[in-house]
């Protein structure tokens, strides 16, 4: 599966994360090695940025080794996420960091029964992740850089790729060095590396450099030429199968990655400015619903007032404009008078606007509500004008009709604004 992956993607060393995002997305600082299994020790390798990346449709990413670090662990009895929660607490003594920030991806088991795990951070495993996902890349592996050189039982490979050195003493170890980009810094960084590792292992005679550019080559030469051993110098390798993949480390949803990958403080301000202008309106929105409500008390006290002074008698007022209207209703059947919306009137003014042709206009009347409810002879309207004249014949004599039905035949009139 791993053979399968390498044939259809590209190799791409990733810098580490001391660099920064901003020189990951616009400097040269990402290594494209094109190569498989089967190209040998002497893939094609090419410097470029993330913006100006050749066009791929997947990529397996290769971590630093500075940024991934290799722990032996004895495993609890347990399993599935269980085990990853615990993992945390199992080598938050074994990390520089804050265990909770960090990821955890589960390796094969060991010779002597402990488990590989490989830690990362998460906020960079996420970042860069998702940096190559945004631009349409589909990334298939994600593998520490010390677990992708070539092995042998008797030999190291030292890869010296982007001002670093990724050291593999073993099947299963590794170790990341920083170098710089003088030729004196490398040399001692080498001779540190190198010493260093072999603290724990056997020095062997023989050390396999694999160098991304000519620049190293005179630093390799000065230091095994101390260290005392041969070197065997070659170009960039093609990248082996990882036994560890860091995209297991990743937990949850692709939705709740993609939150957890947002920098909400950049965000602030104008979420800051979003709820300002939210409280404001909500704020000017009030105010004005207490104007208003202050106007409709002073209305109703106004309405109150004069019809109190127009009926002293009354003694309860609930809504004074429905109650003097029943009075000066009262009042003109008092004196025998009748007002606009009476049912004389109405009719008068109907029959006015019908004209000589009131007689046989109506099949029926009714008068309900101070509205009168008038049904026309199917044959009385000929043509649609005939109705708009109507209309235009009551309005001016201050009443209002809406026809209504299926014929139009059923007019409802009632008294003008």
């Amino acid at each position: 599966m791993a053979t399968t992956l390498l044939r259809r993607s590209s190799a791409v060393w990733i810098p580490p994360r001391s660099v920064g995002e901003r020189a990951l997305v616009s400097e040269p600082s990402l290594v494209v090695v094109a190569g498989s299994l089967d190209a040998g020790a002497g893939a094609r390798s090419s410097r470029t940025s993330l913006e100006a990346l050749p066009s791929m449709k997947s990529a397996v990413l290769v971590f630093d080794a500075r940024d991934v670090t290799l722990l032996p662990v004895r495993m609890p009895a347990l399993s599935g996420a269980r085990l990853y929660k615990a993992l945390p607490n199992l080598l938050e003594d074994s990390l520089l960091q804050d265990a909770a920030s960090c990821a955890f991806a589960l390796g094969p088991t060991l010779p002597d029964g402990q488990r590989l795990v490989a830690v990362i951070d998460r906020g960079w495993l996420e970042f860069v992740i998702g940096a190559f996902e945004r631009r349409g890349i589909k990334v298939s592996a994600a593998w520490p850089a010390q677990l992708v050189l070539p092995q042998a039982s008797d030999q190291w490979t030292v890869a010296c790729v982007q001002d670093g050195l990724t050291m593999r003493t073993g099947e299963f170890e590794g170790l990341g060095w920083s170098a710089g980009s003088s030729r004196e810094g490398r040399v001692e960084a080498l001779c540190a590396a190198i010493g260093s590792a072999a603290l724990t292992a056997a020095l062997p005679r023989q050390i396999t450099f694999s160098i991304e550019d000519a620049s190293w080559a005179s630093s390799v030469d000065a230091a095994v030429a101390r260290l005392g051993i041969t070197a065997n110098q070659i170009g960039l390798s093609a990248v082996q199968p990882a036994a560890v993949d860091l995209l297991q480390a990743r937990r949850g949803s692709a939705s709740s990655r993609w939150l957890a990958s947002i920098d909400w403080r950049a965000w602030r301000l104008p979420a800051g400015l979003a709820l300002g202008c939210v409280f404001f309106w909500l704020l000017g929105l009030n105010l004005h619903w207490a104007q208003l409500s202050r106007e409709r008390a002073e209305l109703r006290a106004n309405l109150e007032s004069q019809f109190r002074k127009a009926f002293p008698r009354a003694q309860v007022v609930v809504d004074p404009l429905l109650q003097m209207q029943r009075q000066v209703a009262q009042m003109r059947l008092n004196t025998g008078s009748s007002g606009s919306d009476d049912f004389l009137p109405m009719l008068a003014r109907l029959s006015l606007a019908l004209g000589p042709r009131a007689n046989d206009a109506l099949t029926s009347l009714e008068f309900r509500a101070g509205l009168l409810r008038a049904r026309f002879r199917a044959d009385f309207f000929p043509t649609a004008e005939s109705r708009t004249k109507l209309q235009a014949a009551l309005v001016q004599r201050g009443l209002q009709v809406k026809f209504e039905g299926e014929d139009q035949t059923l007019a409802v009139i009632g008294p003008g604004s």
